[in-house]
């Protein structure tokens, strides 16, 4: 069982480092969620930055990829994410101050994640060895996938009693330090108006959790057929 929450956790870190290469697939989630639409509602409306309207699709996946390039290398360069009218002048920086903060909250938290997948990733590997050395088989893989279902069935029923924008509120209250603020109404950040916030995340988690079961599957295959192989040539000999 340790195993298999390993590799999950695991999983999730490949996915993570693939979606982010590809910017969370970001201009094809601003088609799918008319994220266009929002700019144009409520760019004009916000209250401490002008001429954001003025930007297009082009710019916006570029911004978007700026951000998620800074969280990912501890926040780095937010600060001089600036946005450009139609003739290449640029009108403002993209971020306040408040949201600055809170996106190196995010990259601070990445960071900590990612040296704790590192650890795992060792502690994975070691038991490999260890199993493969002692002879020990991988359970049974229909049996592990089965409970895996089971979690995810019992997940997904948390989420629909309790709704997922109840659940990602609580999770930034318990993760972000209490006073740096975390939500941004649309009149007032650019960087929600951008993302739709808050629902890209959602689709970025329906893209993490599914990409992150195919990275999952086949380490349940590979530590299936890596020990499995020790057992046949033992019995070989």
């Amino acid at each position: 069982m340790v195993m298999v929450l390993l590799a999950f956790w695991i999983a999730l870190f490949f996915a993570w480092q693939s979606l982010s290469a590809i910017d969370f697939a970001y201009p094809y989630l601003y088609n799918f969620l008319d994220i266009g639409a929002v700019i144009q509602n409520f760019a004009p409306l916000n209250v401490y930055k002008s001429g954001f309207e003025q930007t297009d699709q082009a710019q916006h996946s570029v911004l978007f990829s700026q951000i998620v390039t800074a969280i990912n290398q501890g926040g780095e360069g937010l600060a001089q994410i600036v946005y450009y009218d139609a003739q290449g002048q640029v009108i403002n920086t993209l971020l306040r101050r408040p949201e600055i903060i809170h996106l190196q909250d995010v990259a601070n938290l990445l960071d900590w994640l990612r040296v704790s997948e590192y650890y795992a990733m060792g502690l994975l590997v070691g038991m490999l060895v260890f199993f493969k050395w002692r002879g020990i088989p991988f359970q049974s893989l229909s049996k592990t996938l089965l409970g895996v279902g089971g979690v995810i069935f019992l997940v997904a029923i948390l989420v629909m009693a309790y709704g997922a924008e109840a659940i990602f509120y609580q999770l930034h209250v318990l993760v972000f330090p209490e006073n740096n603020q975390w939500f941004f109404y649309y009149q007032e950040s650019l960087m929600t108006t951008l993302m739709k916030a808050p629902d890209i995340f959602a689709a970025i988690a329906v893209l993490l959790l599914a990409l992150a079961l195919v990275y999952f599957g086949l380490m349940l295959w590979f530590f299936h057929y890596f020990l499995s192989a020790k057992i046949a040539n033992r019995k070989r000999e």
